[in-house]
């Protein structure tokens, strides 16, 4: 986990910086599993909402802060009130974040990853597709060399491979396709998050393979034999990136390709 609602603070965290506290309980937190050290991040973000103006940029840091806090919240109780709240904590950054913002991308990009476990849990279409309108936002107001632009990229491509697994449509896994390439081509090999991204193009070509399109078997396969050779064997994706290379060696063996 790296910084993210406490990144753009110049002050060390303590008292006086209560949204920097937050972040550094909540990266405490992904660090040992401890549920105390998630609700004080959660405590110190509201204490960082209170005491700050609807016209301070660091109201909606808070409150976003919040969104994020709160979804951590969910994965662990899976209490769907935490996410509900969740949810609305990130429409209200977005909504409260001032003009010129630069934070804004990252508001953004936190209430869409809300919105995409509601989406998990309910299947209703109208998150998902709010969720890849908020990751195209992203797209937009974020400059193609920024150090978060290809992971908005690689977030729209799994958002749109999301909604194509529950409603099939052609054209978003061709867009999902692209998204994931340009995701990729913009990690450098030495990022830790390069071989994920290996992950997601080989599985969004995988889609195109399964729809019919097996020209498409060959780089997959690759792609997700490269991830192997990068990911350590104790990774938790290991497994399941294994098996997807033997699904697809299966595959064009019984299709002579």
């Amino acid at each position: 986990m790296a910084r993210w609602f406490g990144k753009s603070q110049e002050k060390r965290p303590g008292d006086d910086d209560p949204l920097g506290t937050a972040d550094e309980l909540r990266l405490a937190y992904g660090q040992t599993g401890d549920p105390r050290l998630l609700h004080r991040a959660v405590q110190a973000a509201e204490r960082a909402r209170e005491g700050s103006t609807a016209d301070d940029p660091r109201h909606a840091a808070a409150l976003s802060a919040l969104c994020m806090l709160y979804r951590l919240r969910w994965e662990r109780e899976r209490d769907a009130r935490l996410l509900d709240r969740s949810v609305t904590y990130g429409r209200e950054a977005v909504e409260v974040s001032p003009p010129g913002d630069p934070e804004l991308g990252r508001h953004m990009s936190s209430l869409a990853t809300s919105l995409q476990e509601a989406f998990d849990r309910t299947g209703r279409r109208q998150d998902i597709d709010e969720a890849i309108a908020l990751y195209r936002g992203c797209l937009d107001i974020l400059a193609p060399d920024h150090p978060e632009h290809a992971g908005q990229e690689s977030n729209l491509a799994n958002a749109l491979l999301r909604r194509v697994q529950k409603f099939p449509d052609p054209a978003a896994l061709e867009e999902a396709v692209g998204h994931a390439r340009a995701a990729l081509d913009h990690t450098p090999a030495h990022d830790p998050m390069h071989p994920v991204r290996l992950v997601n193009l080989g599985g969004a070509l995988l889609g195109l393979v399964q729809g019919g399109q097996v020209r498409h078997a060959a780089e997959a396969q690759e792609l997700y034999e490269r991830a192997l050779r990068e990911f350590p064997r104790t990774h938790p994706a290991y497994g399941s990136v294994q098996g997807a290379v033997e699904r697809i060696r299966h595959l064009r063996g019984m299709l002579g390709i």
